[in-house]
């Protein structure tokens, strides 16, 4: 049976060495190939420096700023490995509400979700299921998410930046408040950008807009 590799993201330094040595002793027939503390070096690892690079599972954390609020970090990353390849599964990790998380995770095309706090013998377990083919309840397949991401980024590729941007993070349970202060414009400029998107994804509400963009 060929070995099982694994490669870690985690932002928090510490975490990332423990992880990695838990792994190794619960899962002697696994190899942790390499970590990371940034999802850029992750999504590169994954996609550009080829198949020895490229591990069978990513375990990789939701929240790469150490900020529940930023939790798209680790979100966006997963969802740009996801829309370009199958490979390789997901399995996202947080040490904050897995339910808080879960749809995001799934939306991002991960395999699987589970808090920082489970033992050993359940993270070994996780990582078997996904690494032969499984999904946690309600996640999709890698096949089957790489086909919804790729499609929905196609859909979306008439968008603008800032469209993309704005639809983003009401997906990201935003309001319409937060948006504008966070990109700088007002809160009547993120109508009229969501009015534009919503006509180039034939969409007629906002909700529709956004499960286009997602690839629901």
């Amino acid at each position: 049976m060929d070995m099982t590799t694994i490669a870690i993201v985690d932002n928090d330094r510490f975490a990332l060495g423990m992880l990695a040595q838990i792994v190794g002793r619960a899962l002697p027939g696994a190899a942790v190939i390499w970590t990371s503390e940034d999802g850029e070096t992750a999504v590169h690892r994954c996609l550009y420096e080829g198949d020895a690079a490229a591990p069978d599972v990513l375990l990789l954390d939701m929240s790469l700023n150490g900020d529940p609020g930023a939790c798209q970090d680790g979100v966006d990353v997963c969802r740009r490995i996801r829309e370009a390849s199958i490979r390789p599964a997901v399995l996202c990790l947080t040490s904050y509400s897995r339910r808080h998380y879960r749809q995001a995770a799934i939306d991002a095309g991960a395999q699987g979700l589970i808090g920082k706090d489970v033992t050993p013998k359940e993270l070994a377990a996780a990582i078997d299921a996904v690494a032969a083919g499984r999904t946690f309840d309600g996640f999709m397949t890698a096949a089957v998410a790489h086909e919804s991401l790729a499609a929905s980024a196609q859909r979306s590729a008439a968008l603008s930046d800032q469209e993309r941007e704005v639809l983003r993070l009401y997906a990201a349970n935003r309001t319409t408040e937060e948006i504008a202060d966070m990109l700088g414009i007002k809160p009547s400029t993120v109508f009229v950008v969501t009015r534009h998107a919503k006509r180039k994804l034939g969409a007629v509400t906002r909700a529709e807009a956004i499960r286009a963009f997602l690839g629901r």
